[in-house]
């Protein structure tokens, strides 16, 4: 009905029989004649004389607004600026906070009508979306999420306004961003909540679940607007964590919520479990996601009461495993060192990264000291549960990542080094990995170093490191490479010892198998640690005396070849590791006899044809090994993250996929090593002055060889030196 006159459009308060007709059934030819009166006059629209009319007309609208046809041609009409106008009135009506007044029940049914036809009208409508943004409407039904009505009667109230919120925000990137920016995410927080579930209030959580997933779609987003709200982060596990509790049935919690636990364990029935199982894994991937975006966020959950849910979490799903998930890992897979090994059940995989993502955080560590959090993580090392033990071995590791935590760790608590090394040693691939992770930063003090030897460390590492998997075999190589420099005689001594029940074949020592692990390795981090492991030997027997030089010298074990080839692979991305394995070159050349013949091999490999250095896959990011933080890494009292990232020289962060890579992947011929040297002695390019003078002693000790051996050099490789090399050296 088509309203005729201004009187007639403006309406009577004492006559409303012309306004409720055209109110009580709009029909497609009217709607913009309704919206329009509505608009003009929103306060006597929701007037306790026509609010029924006007919630009676949202609802024909919300019908109406379910053909796409209608919706479609109604979406650059008037609709969306009085359905946004009228929202923003009865929310302010009814907002948190207010008494309830007489027309108390009319203004809900006003404000369910409103919200269905938001659902129905910006349902796969962009346009209808961009009006109602345009008009307000996103912040309005931001504030409509916190009204006490939509739990005092879920159904229909929170059903319609987290169904609108979901329809407006769904695939449209601007109305999300508003919403967030209205700050809708917490009322979808503090819905999830378990204390909340009553009337009914499960059947919308699944409603909620979805309207959150959509709204922290682009976690870059949803991180920044946890940054700004520091309470969000703490809200969510608080929901995550009661959730897991009642579905453990674990009464965890004290006062009001405790009651609600047996309440609702009483009327638990499939429907409910659903809803927390499904509320759960929301929480749980949306938290994992802002928190793995966001070093800000996780430094909001350095309590140790918020580590103490997450283990909570985890034992759960360690427990339960998932639907239709394995609870056994994949044998044999590599998997980066900077993150716990997989365990076959995702949800568990995700709480033990925020573990250890939170437990990484410098403001972490005084966590260290919290003794319930202290003894909840020694009792899980010490249990037989393998994930529990890796995670409390990779967020210990995190914790004692001061000289003072490791040596602390080291002497006083024997009992949970020697748990570590027993899950090391025997333990599945994710715990061994974070065993391992935990025991090479308890080797980095000096204070710490007798100790591990003193319970048997040593031999254990010397056990992996040709180990087929990655992260422990690079875990491995740093243990004994931290060892070397402070305790070389027994780490020199694990090296050379044959494995128990083994023949005397000199391949069956740890130095040799690690020899044979750098030369055939196409991982950048195994073949420069162990590069630089394999330099430290030979330092320490030959410089410090470590062992009798005889015990290597007997075996032919080659310690040349991997310090060439790593000086002309690795030489110009990481100059440290270049001079590091000069220094060891100019150790060994010095120690040459007819026993031990360093200088011959050196000579040999200024042959190119004889160098036997392989090819070099171009770097990737991921591969880069940053010189400063070797040096870091070497510095004295320097400790590293149990996950691995104490040394950028342990990035085999994509060694499980690079064997598969290498067929693949582009390679090049590498320089030769007689070209480096040429390089290094007369600095052409990015060259360290400090390689120069390396370089430079190298070849010094190697004429002076020259005179005092008496046995023949190669006389292609002699040739090579003293024609093309010596002269450069003046």
């Amino acid at each position: 009905m088509v309203i005729s006159t201004k009187a007639q459009r403006e309406g009577d308060a004492s006559s409303d029989t012309p306004v409720t007709q055209w109110l009580d059934a709009p029909t497609e030819d009217s709607v913009e004649t309704v919206v329009t009166y509505m608009l003009e006059h929103p306060s006597q629209s929701i007037s306790s004389t026509h609010i029924v009319a006007t919630a009676k007309a949202f609802k024909q609208l919300a019908d109406m607004c379910r053909d796409p046809d209608v919706r479609t041609r109604l979406a650059d009409g008037a609709l969306a600026a009085a359905s946004s106008l009228l929202l923003e009135r009865v929310v302010a009506e009814l907002g948190p906070g207010t008494e309830q007044s007489n027309g108390h029940a009319e203004h809900v049914f006003l404000l369910v009508q409103v919200l269905r036809c938001i659902c129905n009208q910006s349902a796969d409508t962009d346009a209808a979306r961009a009006q109602l943004l345009e008009h307000g409407g996103m912040a309005a039904l931001a504030r409509a999420l916190s009204i006490d009505d939509v739990w005092r009667q879920p159904v229909p109230v929170a059903q319609a306004a987290f169904g609108a919120v979901l329809n407006v925000s769904l695939d449209h990137k601007l109305c999300t961003q508003a919403l967030v920016d209205a700050r809708a995410i917490e009322p979808h927080i503090s819905a999830l909540r378990v204390h909340g579930l009553g009337n009914g209030a499960h059947s919308v959580w699944p409603l909620v679940c979805s309207s959150l997933d959509n709204l922290c779609e682009d976690a870059e987003a949803a991180a920044a607007h946890f940054e700004q709200h520091t309470g969000l982060a703490p809200n969510m596990l608080q929901a995550l964590a009661e959730i897991t509790a009642q579905l453990a049935n674990i009464a965890s919690v004290s006062g009001e919520v405790a009651e609600q636990f047996v309440q609702i364990k009483e009327q638990q029935d499939a429907d409910v479990t659903a809803a927390l199982r499904g509320a759960q894994r929301t929480l749980l991937w949306n938290l994992c996601e802002v928190l793995e975006k966001s070093s800000a966020v996780r430094l909001q959950l350095c309590e140790p009461v918020y580590m103490h849910q997450m283990f909570d979490i985890l034992a759960y799903y360690v427990a339960t495993g998932g639907p239709d998930e394995p609870t056994q890992p994949e044998p044999n897979v590599a998997q980066p060192p900077s993150r716990p090994l997989p365990q076959g059940n995702r949800n568990a995989d995700a709480t033990a990264q925020m573990i250890v993502g939170v437990s990484g955080e410098d403001a972490a560590l005084a966590m260290f000291d919290d003794s319930g959090l202290q003894q909840r993580l020694f009792a899980q090392l010490a249990q037989s549960e393998s994930a529990l033990a890796a995670a409390a071995a990779l967020c210990l590791g995190n914790l004692a990542r001061t000289d003072a935590h490791c040596t602390q760790l080291a002497q006083t608590r024997p009992d949970v080094v020697q748990a570590a090394i027993a899950w090391f040693e025997s333990g599945e691939v994710r715990v061994r990995h974070a065993a391992s992770g935990l025991l090479k930063n308890l080797c980095v003090p000096a204070p710490a170093k007798a100790r591990m030897v003193e319970l048997g460390l040593p031999a254990v590492a010397a056990r992996n490191v040709d180990t087929a998997v990655v992260p422990v075999q690079a875990n491995a190589i740093g243990i004994l490479r931290h060892l070397v420099n402070g305790c070389a005689e027994p780490t020199v001594r694990a090296l050379l010892a044959h494995e128990p029940g083994k023949s005397q074949d000199q391949g069956q020592c740890a130095l040799a198998r690690l020899l044979t692990a750098v030369r055939s390795t196409d991982i950048d981090g195994i073949r420069c640690e162990g590069t630089r492991l394999v330099a430290a030997v030979a330092k320490a027997v030959y410089l410090k005396r470590a062992c009798d030089a005889q015990d290597i010298e007997a075996r032919g074990l080659d310690l040349v070849a991997p310090l060439v080839r790593l000086v002309v692979l690795d030489g110009q991305r990481h100059p440290l590791l270049q001079q590091e394995s000069l220094v060891a070159l100019t150790v060994l050349v010095a120690a040459s006899s007819d026993s031990a013949p360093y200088a011959h091999a050196v000579v040999r490999c200024l042959v190119p044809e004889t160098a036997a250095i392989g090819t070099v896959s171009e770097p990737t990011e991921d591969d880069t090994i940053e010189a400063d933080a070797i040096e870091a890494d070497d510095a004295d009292g320097e400790t590293a993250k149990a996950d691995d990232a104490d040394d950028e020289n342990d990035k085999a962060d994509d060694a499980d996929d690079e064997n598969d890579k290498a067929d693949d992947a582009e390679t090049t011929a590498p320089d030769s090593f007689t070209n480096v040297l040429k390089r290094l002695l007369t600095q052409s390019g990015p060259v360290w002055p400090q390689s120069t003078m390396q370089a430079k002693s190298l070849i010094t000790q190697l004429t002076t060889q020259l005179n005092v051996q008496s046995s023949p050099f190669d006389p292609t490789g002699l040739d090579i030196l003293r024609t093309e090399i010596l002269p450069l050296t003046n």
